[in-house]
């Protein structure tokens, strides 16, 4: 995950989410030290390093004086995984979310995939990436997609030529799949971004679904 998402920043948010979202109003100094097990010091380092990342702001001087500036961050569900290889069942509810800078999720309906295999390699998607994908039935010719495929989730490259579909892969090591009358196959979004633990200049963490508002 980003450097920017320290595990004192993710866990100080947290709390003030949920304590928004239970309250109506930002915690006290005292109360975010007693829930995260920070020294006040410490408390006060981290708040000035979400504000600096524009988690929130702060209005000093003020007692309370914190916002949460909630426009600045989308939670997209991360509903599990997606085969880049054999296709593998994916579960339908969110397993977790990804806390993502609303700046690189321009696109409307986000869900988000972990890829297990190898088939992408080339395409510069590997096991254990992210990817971001927009919510959709239809795609044109190149573009990669996850597709629903007789029982499972994969992702690969979109091919339609002459009546004929076909799910290509991005690794010589791997057969393209021809889709035929007798399959199950429906498009189920495409590909936007693809983010990765070591991409550090995407700001984004995972979190478990029960862990936030």
């Amino acid at each position: 995950m980003g450097k920017e998402w320290t595990e004192n920043r993710k866990k100080v948010a947290r709390f003030l989410e949920q304590y928004f979202e239970q309250n109506g109003r930002a915690p006290s100094m005292d109360e975010i030290a007693k829930a995260t097990g920070l020294w006040k010091r410490s408390v006060e380092i981290v708040l000035k390093g979400l504000e600096k990342i524009g988690f929130i702001e702060i209005t000093p001087g003020i007692s309370r004086g914190i916002r949460l500036l909630e426009d600045a961050y989308r939670r997209i569900p991360l509903v599990g995984d997606v085969a880049a290889g054999p296709p593998a069942w994916s579960q339908d509810a969110a397993v977790e979310y990804l806390r993502v800078d609303r700046s690189i999720v321009p696109f409307e309906k986000p869900v988000a995939l972990r890829v297990e295999g190898f088939s992408m390699r080339d395409a510069g998607i590997l096991p254990g990436d992210i990817v971001l994908v927009r919510q959709q039935a239809v795609a044109n010719n190149g573009e990669t997609v996850i597709a629903y495929y007789n029982g499972g989730l994969t992702v690969k490259k979109f091919e339609h030529r002459d009546a004929t579909i076909r799910l290509l892969p991005a690794n010589p090591g791997y057969k393209p799949m021809e889709v035929t009358e007798d399959d199950e196959f429906q498009i189920v979004g495409r590909v936007m971004m693809v983010l990765r633990d070591l991409c550090d200049g995407l700001n984004f963490t995972v979190e478990a679904a029960g862990e936030a508002a």
